[in-house]
């Protein structure tokens, strides 16, 4: 405290010299400023008066040669006043540069000897502060020693009493007393076990009453969802109402139980058998729903394949009558004109035209029923999905489409994009997808197949494989193709009397636009082209390797379809246009089937059936099929078509 205090006094003399100092310094400034402002006109004065008396002294008046001064004559002269006030300003500007001078050099050098001394003192307080903390701990560590030896020579002091005194009784006290202490901790700790036994078996019966009312509590949620949505469950749910009432009951009393009373295994017991109950009540509940819905499902298999049974005798009854009706359309013009169709074809034609008249009137009723537009929707979904993500990129990929066509077909539940649909929803939806996908895939040979060919080998595949497990989707597929491209019964119409130049077109496969205008010839040559091609890729497809069947609508049908084509008066660019596409399609597999047969159909052709097209057809059409088989004539080789699947690939 000292220290500090001296500190502190020093700091306040320093500011208070400081600031007289700066006083000081300030005032003679401002003196020195105001009489140095005349010392030029002082200097040039004293200078002045130098030259006056310089001519009236002739001793020297300064220095050691100088005369003494009782020797010297003064000359009493009258003192100028002006020469007065310049000795004293003079003087006055001594003094005062002396004083700053030393007012100055007394602040310095009191600046510097104060920050020394606070230094210095800074330093002495640490090092005071260091050596009394050090003396502090040292007399603390001493006491600590002291201490601790003052305790061990007691303790050795009492062992030594002990020892000497040899008392006894102290010591059986001693061992009297903590054997009475362990008896005691023995005995608390063993009731501190037994009740903590009894609070675990407590709990532990108390879980299982609880896990057995949960499941009492969640078989009896199950059963009520079961009641809401079965309809039969009700009538079931009567059945085992009132052992479901008892054991509600019973669990609610025992766990009415465990909040007043004390529980046992008995209760436990019990409850275990409650909740084993409820579970078997559940179940058989379940039995009996599950027969009832087989019983039920029974029923409905046996009603649709009696409505199926009585459908296709309605459909092949309705064939019949149209074939009698067509029987004499059908001899006529085998007498008259017996070059545009051949009698057999033409009837297979009308078979195949009635049976799919037949068969769409079958679901006219869904068509009609605006209710049902959703599920009409769905379904078309259900086909058209697939088949327009059909490619060839893969096996897996076809054999995918391939089973979600054939569940659709069999009537079993198939998730389209985030839907489900099932065809056997509504009576006549089986049908109604059916006829659907046949449609779908020949349009497919319209708007796909005629702008990239190789599309129709995947297509075609997926086709046979569905005709071969579903006859009567085949001959969908094949009164489809009839109907919308006729030269492949084939037949070439001509137009009858009485008959409009639209119907006659129609009749030929032509379509009309809203305006009411014919399709230009190109349009329809390329549109007869893709499905022409499309059938060609059926009669060539090969069976996938889960399929044991051969293909239902093979090679034995394109050669059927060669004979009777060229056997047909020609007509320009479909002729060629067609029979270009077969070679190109059919030809590398015809070849490699028929040899020397289909050689002589290639002799045949390039020779006497173009000879008859040169005569009407000058176009495009039949110069590439002339090319064609001249090229195969010269080289013996037929190559395949592009884009045809690899064997084995699905």
């Amino acid at each position: 405290m000292s220290d500090i205090s001296v500190l502190s006094d020093l700091e306040n003399s320093y500011n208070i010299m400081n600031n007289l100092s700066k006083e000081n310094i300030k005032k003679h400034d401002i003196s020195i400023s105001d009489q140095l402002a005349d010392f030029e006109k002082l200097r040039i004065s004293a200078l002045t008066k130098a030259a006056e008396i310089s001519p009236l002294v002739k001793e020297v008046t300064i220095g050691p040669k100088s005369p003494l001064k009782n020797m010297t004559t003064k000359e009493n002269k009258p003192v100028n006043k002006d020469d007065n006030d310049l000795n004293l300003l003079e003087d006055k500007i001594g003094e005062d540069l002396r004083y700053t001078l030393m007012l100055k050099e007394y602040e310095s050098k009191l600046l510097e000897s104060s920050e020394e001394l606070f230094k210095n003192l800074i330093e002495k307080m640490i090092a005071k502060h260091t050596e009394s903390m050090r003396t502090f701990w040292k007399k603390q560590s001493e006491e600590s020693e002291r201490k601790a030896l003052e305790m061990r020579a007691k303790r050795l002091q009492m062992v030594k009493q002990l020892q000497e005194n040899d008392n006894l009784s102290v010591l059986d006290k001693a061992k009297l007393d903590e054997k009475n202490c362990q008896i005691i901790n023995k005995s608390t700790i063993e009731n501190m076990n037994r009740i903590l036994e009894e609070q675990n078996k407590a709990a532990s019966r108390f879980a299982g009453i609880t896990d057995s009312r949960t499941k009492v509590c969640i078989c009896y949620n199950d059963i009520c969802n079961i009641l809401n949505s079965e309809p039969h469950a009700k009538t079931i749910y009567d059945k085992y109402v009132t052992s479901i009432d008892a054991i509600i009951g019973n669990v609610n009393a025992i766990m009415d139980l465990c909040k007043s009373g004390i529980i046992t295994d008995k209760e436990v017991k019990q409850a275990e058998i409650l909740s084993v109950n409820i579970e078997n009540i559940q179940r058989k509940i379940l039995e009996d729903l599950n027969e009832i819905k087989q019983k039920e499902e029974e029923a409905k298999k046996k009603e649709i394949e009696e409505q199926r049974i009585q459908k296709e005798n309605e459909i092949k009854k309705a064939i019949n009558e149209n074939v009698e009706k067509t029987d004499t359309t059908i001899e006529q013009p085998k007498k008259t004109i017996p070059m545009f169709y051949s009698s057999k074809n033409y009837a297979y034609f009308v078979e195949l035209r009635d049976f799919l008249n037949a068969y769409e009137s079958t679901y006219k009723d869904l068509l009609e029923n605006t209710n049902l537009k959703k599920f009409r929707f769905d379904c078309q979904k259900a086909v058209n999905t697939p088949v327009n993500a059909l490619s060839s990129v893969s096996g897996a990929h076809i054999r995918d489409k391939f089973d979600k066509l054939y569940k659709l077909l069999r009537g079993e539940r198939v998730q389209v994009l985030d839907t489900y649909v099932q065809a056997t929803q509504h009576p006549q939806g089986l049908n109604y997808c059916t006829a659907l996908l046949a449609k779908k895939i020949v349009r497919q040979g319209d708007l796909l197949v005629s702008s990239n060919p190789e599309a129709a080998f995947p297509l075609a595949a997926v086709a046979v494989a569905l005709w071969s497990q579903f006859p009567e989707f085949g001959k969908l597929l094949e009164a489809n193709f009839h109907r919308q491209c006729p030269y492949l019964v084939p037949m070439l119409l001509p137009q009858k009397q009485g008959q409009t130049d639209k119907e006659f077109y129609i009749s030929r496969g032509y379509s009309y636009n809203e305006d009411g205008a014919v399709e230009k010839q190109d349009k329809f040559l390329k549109r007869m082209s893709g499905i022409f091609q499309l059938c060609c890729a059926i009669w060539i497809a090969k069976m996938p390797k889960f399929v044991n069947t051969p293909n239902p609508h093979g090679l034995s049908h394109g050669w059927k379809w060669l004979a009777s084509f060229i056997n047909l008066k020609p007509e320009p660019d479909i002729c060629a246009t067609l029979l270009h596409d077969f070679f190109s399609v059919c030809g590398s597999e015809f070849y490699r089937n028929y040899k020397k047969q289909f050689v002589k159909i290639i002799k045949l052709i390039s020779s006497d059936y173009l000879k008859i097209l040169e005569n009407i057809d000058e176009g495009g059409p039949k110069t590439r099929l002339e090319v064609y088989l001249q090229n195969v004539l010269k080289t013996g080789q037929v190559p395949p078509p592009s884009g045809l699947l690899p064997p084995n690939t699905w």
